[in-house]
C-alpha cells in the first residue's frame, strides 16, 4: 500500500487515500497521547500575530 504525497497527483484525492490519512493520523494521535503528550484546544478566534495599526505612506515618497 503506497500512499502518494504529492499534491498534483489524483490518486491522493481519493475516498481511500483520505481514509489512510485519516486512519495514519488516528495512530500517530493515539500514540503520542500513550506517551504522555497532551492536546490544548486553541480558541477558534485565536491569533499568533494580532493585527496591526494601519499604516499610511501617502506623502513620505521622494520626488
Amino acid at each position: 500500500m503506497e500512499q502518494s504525497t504529492a499534491t498534483n497527483d489524483p490518486k491522493a484525492y481519493t475516498s481511500y487515500a483520505r481514509a489512510t490519512t485519516r486512519d495514519q493520523l488516528a495512530d500517530d494521535v493515539e500514540r503520542f497521547l500513550k506517551q504522555g503528550g497532551g492536546i490544548k484546544e486553541v480558541p477558534k478566534d485565536f491569533r499568533a500575530d494580532p493585527p496591526r495599526k494601519p499604516e499610511s505612506n501617502y506623502g513620505r515618497g521622494s520626488i
